[in-house]
């Protein structure tokens, strides 16, 4: 920066201000213990104004002005500052080089100002408080005008270099040392080494090479705290790594202990779906082989035998094999694979049991059939009274099916009659297979008529109470099983329902 380039009187005003501010502080030395050397004699500070009081005028304007080094390499934490006088003594590009990992290492910033005698500057000292003064860096601290004289000009978190190249080469070099406030040395004496760093070189004219060695001791020797905003960052930073960490850990303990919970429970019900598989196997092996009477033509009989091939099949499986869950101390829980095959399996013999105990019961005697008959002719007729609420419903009666269920309604109603006469007279085998085969054909046709109503129903847009519906669904095949419905216990084993 040229101070020159400031007009007459303003020009006067601020070097008026910086001389008696400079006049006032260079003999106390700043609190940040500043450190000045040469490299033949110290120099020392002067009570004399720095900068002259008058503005020059005339010919002497120019040989008055005091020229301020701007910045002119910057990379990092690293401002070099170099004076058209010294340019060209030193390499400004080596001096990055050299120093840019130290700088990036620590946490100040450096502002390292260069210059060359002759000038009007009284030594490397009024160099970097003119540069903190009237440079172009942040280096100066903000409230220096209040405090400058007693706690320092340089700002926290910066170190001021000056460096004053002799006239000619083997003059003395003199460096200083202005620190921060927050700036400490890393232990007693590191001033000093700072300034005896580049020694050598400046005596041989190593200009670049001083000044790199200069710069890097100053990072060596000069302790700076971490910027607050820094610090605040990475102590959240850490926080939340920390908070992290604690709820990934509590996640996983939680998942970990829902896991243990879900698996204790499997291996609790493959307990109870064991127990019930063994019972199951035992009650099969002691029903004695049935002895309804087998006639092809009648889906019912088919459908017995296919119960019976099943129970020899499965007693077969289970022949001599030892019907418990084996739990290791390596294993002592079931996956989720292993408990659904268990299920499975003890769903169908259970299943199969009751089936084999209908068709055992319906082919026995009068006491032993009389209660299955009754099921399934209670059944049948709860499956026509839905046919009765159904045709209440507004708009039924326009349906297409509704005279069909009309008929039903009454011809199944006096069938049931007749064939409850006919399971008093406690039938024989053969008996038993037609009359089991007549309520078969009643009760598919009963089927038919109930999935006709719901399909015909939705595309009439007929208002079906939801209640009514639930029933009428699951009275069809597809509903499953039901243990109080031997029919459609017998159907599952039929050939033609695929589920043998």
């Amino acid at each position: 920066m040229i101070f020159s380039s400031l007009g007459p009187s303003l020009r006067r005003v601020v070097l008026m201000a910086g001389a008696v501010a400079l006049a006032g502080t260079m003999s106390l030395g700043l609190a940040g213990d500043p450190a000045q050397g040469a490299l033949l004699a110290p120099s020392a500070e002067s009570q004399e104004p720095v900068y002259p009081s008058a503005s020059p005028s005339g010919e002497s304007e120019d040989q008055d002005s005091i020229l301020i080094p701007s910045v002119t390499s910057q990379e990092g934490k690293f401002y070099l500052a170099v004076s058209d006088a010294a340019i060209d003594d030193i390499d400004s590009q080596k001096i990055m080089d050299a120093v840019r990992e130290a700088v990036d290492g620590q946490n100040a910033k450096i502002l390292l100002g260069v210059d060359k005698k002759p000038n009007n500057l009284k030594g490397a000292s009024q160099l970097v408080r003119g540069m903190l003064l009237f440079g172009d860096s942040d280096a100066m601290s903000d409230d220096w005008l209040e405090n400058g004289k007693t706690k320092g000009y340089v700002g926290e978190g910066w170190i001021a270099i000056g460096v004053m190249l002799p006239e000619t080469v083997g003059g003395e070099t003199e460096v200083y040392v202005d620190p921060g406030r927050n700036v400490k040395e890393t232990e007693t004496g590191s001033k000093d080494r700072i300034l005896e760093a580049g020694a050598t070189d400046f005596v041989a004219g190593n200009y670049t090479s001083g000044i790199s060695a200069v710069a890097v001791s100053a990072t060596d020797n000069l302790r700076t705290p971490m910027d607050k905003k820094i610090v605040i960052s990475i102590v959240v930073g850490v926080l939340v790594l920390i908070v992290a960490v604690i709820v990934f850990f509590a996640l996983r303990q939680k998942r970990r202990l829902s896991q243990q919970v879900a698996a204790q429970k499997r291996t609790n019900q493959a307990e109870g779906w064991e127990s019930t598989i063994r019972q199951d196997l035992n009650a099969l092996r002691r029903i004695p082989t049935n002895r309804f009477g087998v006639a092809e033509k009648y889906q019912s009989s088919r459908a017995l035998q296919e119960i019976q091939l099943e129970k020899e099949r499965v007693l077969a499986e289970h022949d001599g094999a030892e019907d418990t869950l084996i739990l290791s101390a390596d294993e002592p829980h079931i996956s989720q694979a292993q408990a659904q095959r268990l299920e499975q399996e003890a769903e169908h013999l259970a299943l199969l049991r009751r089936a084999v105990e209908l068709s055992r019961a319906l082919s026995g005697t009068q006491n032993n059939s009389v209660k299955s008959w009754n099921q399934i002719m209670e059944q049948h007729r709860g499956g026509l009274e839905l046919l009765v609420q159904f045709l209440d419903l507004d708009g039924a009666s326009q349906l297409e099916v509704s005279p069909r269920i009309r008929t039903v309604l009454v011809t199944h109603t006096d069938a049931l009659d007749q064939l409850r006469q006919r399971t008093k007279s406690n039938p024989d085998s053969g008996q038993a297979s037609e009359l089991l085969e007549e309520l078969w054909v009643l009760r598919e046709e009963l089927d038919s008529l109930i999935d006709g109503a719901l399909t015909q129903t939705g595309k009439a847009r007929v208002k079906l109470d939801a209640k009514l519906q639930a029933q009428l669904a699951a009275f069809l095949p597809a509903a499953g099983a039901k243990p109080n419905d031997p029919l459609s216990v017998l159907r599952t084993f039929a050939p033609e329902s695929g589920k043998n």
